[in-house]
């Protein structure tokens, strides 16, 4: 009976270790994925209207054009 009550103990704390483990790396990957998000933003902003950035990460494009060009602004 004790060898049950032991391994259920060593169950319980390894499954709490990966749950845990799981959820530390997703709060993390949200935390890089805010920061490159707040990176890309203070670079855009300090851009002048009608440029165009593209940046290029782990297989993922992203386009953007600042404000408007010439006479495209609508109002």
């Amino acid at each position: 009976m004790p060898e049950t009550a032991i391994g259920l103990a060593a169950l319980g704390a390894i499954l709490s270790a990966r749950l845990l483990y799981q959820w530390i790396r997703s709060r993390t990957q949200v935390q890089l994925a805010r920061l490159t998000q707040q990176g890309t933003s203070d670079r855009v902003r300090a851009l002048p209207p009608g440029s165009k950035v593209t940046e290029r990460r782990a297989g993922e494009e992203l386009r953007i054009e600042v404000g408007a060009s010439g006479g495209d602004a609508r109002g």
